[in-house]
């Protein structure tokens, strides 16, 4: 793994996004679990000089990747640095050979979350992580063991900004508990066993331009059809919310949490608000009524307070 290089040693390259955005390749090295070497992708916005601009990095869910371009040049405007990570086997990161946004346990993004900070804290004088869905749990219990296993590099994160995250299960008791118990089991005898059913593909008919959305992003990234999910793969998830609902951890540093008032179709906001307290003892809620899963590419009236709500916090921290 490339931990000792720095952010102006990476080779950036024009990206898809366009006019100001850029992308470099981090390698990872061998893949625990067992395929293609892995790499994550750091994609930035850099229309001028990014040095001593304090810096976000955003994190996607799963079947996601970084494409929020309105977010980042509306933070830009404000004064911040902003960068985008495609994880391992997700979005600009995959590679053949590779099975898509998977990994056997959420915790081995630990490498390129820790490695981002690393990169970024050398030339930014805050970072705070910004992390939606599977992409808000990854964050919130990487900064916890990262705040006991490396408290230096923790020191430089200044803060967490979740975006809906997967906190619970969205099971009921009944159905929680069989799955709770027979998926490890299955997880060690069939890990790559298909998980049935899926993510509701009208979220993703909701967003894109060619059906009833506004946005126009990479579907070979972000498909409209979830790419399909694998029992270790949700094994994973599991043990990691049951961790984070253990109550035992704590991202150690100020935390906003931005969801909808309701069902937005993939999660429940109330049980991430329920859970708000499990990353941090004081984190802070933002209920945005009508808000979609992901909060920025709601309505525009929506998401331009959902971005307000977010400014204003960052400008306390």
């Amino acid at each position: 793994m490339t931990s000792m290089i720095t952010l102006s040693e990476l080779s950036f390259e024009p990206d898809e996004l366009g006019e100001g955005f850029e992308r470099a390749f981090v390698e990872l090295g061998t893949d625990p679990d067992g395929e293609t070497p892995i790499r994550f992708t750091l994609v930035r916005y850099a229309p001028e000089e990014l040095d001593g601009r304090p810096a976000l990095f955003f994190v996607h869910g799963m079947t996601d990747y970084f494409f929020q371009a309105h977010v980042a040049r509306y933070f830009h405007e404000l004064g911040y640095a902003i960068y985008g990570v495609d994880l391992r086997k997700c979005g600009r990161s995959w590679r053949p050979g590779q099975t898509w946004h998977h990994v056997s346990s959420q915790s081995l993004y630990d490498a390129e979350l820790s490695l981002t900070l690393r990169l970024l804290a050398d030339q930014h004088p805050k970072v705070v992580a910004v992390g939606h869905s599977t992409g808000g749990l990854d964050v919130t219990m990487w900064a916890a063991r990262l705040r006991v296993q490396d408290p230096e590099l923790h020191a430089r994160l200044s803060g967490v900004m979740l975006n809906s995250p997967w906190f619970a299960l969205q099971f009921d008791p009944v159905t929680k508990a069989i799955v709770s118990h027979v998926f490890p089991i299955l997880a060690k005898r069939a890990p790559m066993l298909r998980v049935p059913g899926g993510i509701n593909p009208a979220y993703g008919r909701s967003l894109h331009a060619s059906e009833h959305g506004e946005w126009d992003y990479n579907l070979e990234f972000k498909p409209l059809e979830p790419r399909p999910k694998y029992v270790s793969w949700l094994a994973g998830v599991m043990s990691e919310i049951k961790e984070l609902q253990s109550g035992r951890y704590d991202t150690g540093v100020p935390t906003l949490l931005l969801c909808s008032d309701n069902a937005d179709i993939i999660l429940n906001p109330a049980q991430m608000r329920e859970n708000a307290h499990n990353a941090h003892p004081e984190t802070e809620v933002v209920v945005l009524p009508g808000a979609l899963h992901d909060v920025f590419l709601s309505p525009e009236q929506v998401r331009t307070s959902a971005l307000e709500h977010a400014a204003r916090w960052l400008e306390t921290i």
